[in-house]
Order: structure tokens, then C-alpha cells, then sequence
């Protein structure tokens, strides 16, 4: 079981991927903003992030650049509905995991997270 980190300003959005871990017997906690994200990833453990680029306060990608100050390898899955307003490699240069566009393939998300946690040391 994993402590998965869901950031991301849509409940929705939110609530989705929430289901879909917790079926996989996952906990789950989130945040609506890279702010408030930043003070929880201090106070919590987490495996893994899935972070939603574009929020207030703090977007998804200076959120990626202050939690990897912290923890170096952490691992950060990156998601947004805006795709075209970025290139794919910039993003990847962040040293996420994988960066998915909106609306998500929950079975495709929930494969690449069980993958990166099925890795050694992970």
C-alpha cells in the first residue's frame, strides 16, 4: 500500500483519482493548490505526487521545483488539460515520472503509478 499525494484545484478531478486508487487499496490524501501542497509534503510521507500543472498560487511545475529541493527523487506524475501550452521535454527535464494529458485514462494512470512504485528502492 502507498501514500499517494493528489494535487490538483478540481474536486472532481480530485475525487476521481482518489476512487481510483483507493480500489487498489492505496490511501490518499490531497491538496487544492501548490501552496497548500507544499505545507502537507512537509508534515506527511508520501510515495508519490500526481500534480496538476495548472492551479493558483502555485502552479504544478514551480511546486515539482520546490518538492524536489526537499526530496531529490521523489517521484511526481504531472497532469494537465493545457498540453499544447507546453513542451513535453521541458516538463520531463523537471525529473517527473510521466507527464499525462486531461482527461486521464484512469487504467493508464493507475498502471504508470504501480509501475513506478514497483521499482527498486522506490
Amino acid at each position: 500500500m502507498a501514500h499517494i499525494f493528489v494535487v490538483d484545484d478540481d474536486p472532481d478531478v480530485v475525487a476521481t483519482i482518489t476512487d481510483a486508487f483507493l480500489m487498489f487499496g492505496h490511501s490518499v490524501t490531497s491538496a487544492k493548490n501548490g501552496v497548500q501542497a507544499l505545507e502537507m509534503f512537509h508534515n506527511n510521507y508520501f510515495d508519490i505526487a500526481i500534480i496538476d500543472v495548472e492551479m493558483p498560487l502555485m502552479n504544478g511545475l514551480e511546486l515539482t521545483r520546490e518538492l524536489k529541493k526537499f526530496r531529490e527523487s521523489f517521484p511526481i506524475v504531472l497532469i494537465t488539460g493545457y498540453s499544447h501550452l507546453y513542451q513535453p521535454q521541458d516538463v520531463l527535464s523537471l525529473d517527473v515520472e510521466a507527464f499525462l494529458k486531461k482527461p486521464l485514462n484512469l487504467q493508464n494512470l493507475v498502471s504508470i503509478v504501480e509501475q513506478i512504485l514497483s521499482r527498486p528502492g522506490a
